[in-house]
């Protein structure tokens, strides 16, 4: 069995600790407890500790460094043995993931102003809504965040070179074991919330840090911007989903992981069956927002059926947001969907519909999508689930009265940025799990008033391609990044260009005075 650990309590604060158990093998192979006998020792106390009844060894956040085959001894009168344990910790700086850094006000959607801020006036007309004392104020975009970090041990050689848990290119989402020491410099600017997502308040420059909670030091921080200039929704992507199926297979690039490949499933196969609405937003600024971190007060999504022979919508009430259930078979762009701003602020003299898009569904009767893939039937919009490669030639699709049809949102479009948004469009999320097979912080046996961090190793995450332009991504726990250059290299790189001009100089005077020599 591996013997490994992660001090996860350079983040949280929390001791992590594992239960020691010393035996002694007698002649006769008779075993014999021996735990409250033994005296031991750590070789390296910033690394990772022994306590003093020998019964468990613990990291508390106050280590250095980490190592690979630590040693903790252990003797008994003339007996001794090493116990070696790879101590993997966080790489500091960590890395503050936003999925957009500048944040602007989004023209046309208003919210009821929730502080005695005065709001921003989308235009002159905002005055009436003053007089009436609506209080509403224009909704700033809002912005996923996450934390992460690689844990790293130095080799036991004499050169301490790092090692990496997983690989040079894994990186761990760790957003949920710091999420309490994060803070932004100025909350005026804008405001975290619940350590996931990110929203702009007013105009103006803050920071968001990471705080150690053992010290006053600052593990990351990152600048955000909240800008004076306004934002307009250019597309709303819609996808229906009726369920999901889940994938188990080794990864290709290490045998300490596992792949867990997540499809979103548009296949209707019963009568009645019903599907939810997933929705994403895509501003002017290029950035996509899965619709789901604002917050549903202030908004409304309204569906309707474009073949109510094929597929109906109703209203749950479980759910905020419309369902769709299945009628009869057929397939198509089959639902349009209009997302409106909420009822205290819309203006009578106005159009309240902010956006409107078209998600595509499939019905038929007698088949499910397990059945397809069993057989290896694998349609390409079925699996990839992307809104920019569902465009079926459906039913005629009537025209809107401004000349555009229902589905020629972005369901329709190959080059937009939605193209390339993997949050929600793009439906199969690929987890890293990694194999429970290392020591994991548990209960210990005494009344010790150690605080355990109970690891759960099978809740390693997702690797999804990051949309452009700021763009979200998904709850992910891991992301395999592509390895960018270290110091060292660009330093050497940039010493080998000198040395080339420097020799591109002397040719040319050598080639100059040659020149002059024979002319003379």
């Amino acid at each position: 069995q591996d013997t490994e650990i992660l001090n996860t309590a350079i983040l949280t604060g929390r001791t992590v600790a594992v239960p020691i158990r010393v035996v002694s093998i007698e002649e006769n192979s008779a075993v014999t407890d021996i735990s409250e006998s033994v005296e031991c020792k750590s070789s390296g106390e910033d690394v990772i500790k022994v306590s003093d009844r020998c019964d468990y060894v613990f990291v508390n956040g106050k280590e250095m460094k980490g190592k690979v085959n630590a040693l903790v001894n252990f003797t008994y009168q003339y007996l001794s043995a090493p116990l070696q344990i790879t101590v993997w910790v966080p790489r500091l700086p960590l890395q503050i993931d936003i999925s957009d850094t500048e944040l602007s006000q989004i023209k046309g959607w208003r919210v009821p102003v929730v502080s005695n801020k005065r709001p921003t006036r989308d235009s002159d007309d905002d005055e009436e809504d003053e007089r009436r004392g609506r209080g509403c104020t224009l909704q700033y975009q809002h912005a996923m965040v996450r934390v992460l970090t690689q844990f790293v041990a130095e080799d036991s050689g004499p050169w301490g070179q790092l090692s990496f848990l997983l690989g040079p290119d894994w990186h761990f989402d760790i957003t949920d074991l710091v999420r309490d020491f994060m803070k932004l410099e100025d909350p005026h600017v804008a405001k975290l919330q619940e350590g996931r997502i990110l929203i702009g308040r007013e105009v103006g420059m803050t920071t968001m840090q990471v705080l150690s909670p053992l010290s006053d030091s600052i593990l990351a921080e990152k600048t955000v911007t909240v800008l004076d200039d306004k934002v307009t929704i250019t597309d709303l992507g819609v996808q229906l989903v009726s369920g999901l199926s889940l994938f188990l297979q080794p990864s290709a690039a290490t045998s300490r992981a596992i792949v867990a490949t997540a499809v979103a499933q548009e296949l209707l196969h019963t009568p009645k069956q019903e599907a939810v609405v997933s929705t994403w937003i895509q501003f002017s600024d290029s950035s996509v927002t899965p619709l789901d971190i604002y917050d549903p007060k202030d908004f409304s999504l309204s569906a309707v059926s474009l073949d109510d022979a094929v597929v109906s919508v109703h209203q749950s009430p479980a759910l905020p947001w419309p369902v769709v259930a299945a009628e009869g078979e057929g397939q198509g762009t089959l639902v349009k969907v209009d997302m409106m701003i909420s009822e205290a602020c819309q203006k009578s003299k106005r159009k309240s519909v902010l956006a409107v898009g078209s998600g595509s569904i499939r019905v038929k009767f007698g088949q499910n999508d397990a059945d397809a893939e069993a057989g290896g039937d694998y349609d390409a919009d079925e699996i990839e689930n992307r809104a920019s490669d569902r465009r079926h030639k459906g039913p005629e699709q009537e025209p809107r009265q401004d000349g555009r049809h229902y589905g020629s949102s972005s369901a329709e479009r190959e080059d937009g940025p939605l193209r390339k948004a993997s949050t929600t469009a793009k439906s199969i999320l690929k987890n890293k799990v990694i194999k429970n097979n290392r020591l994991e912080g548990g209960k210990l046996s005494d009344d010790s008033q150690l605080q355990n961090i109970p690891i759960d190793f099978t809740n390693f995450p997702a690797q999804v391609d990051l949309p452009k332009g700021g763009a979200g991504v998904e709850d992910s726990d891991l992301v395999q990044t592509p390895r960018g250059l270290s110091d060292l290299e660009i330093g050497m790189s940039a010493l080998l260009g000198v040395f080339c001009l420097a020799i591109l100089v002397f040719l040319i005077n050598c080639a100059t005075f040659a020149l002059k020599y024979r002319h003379k």
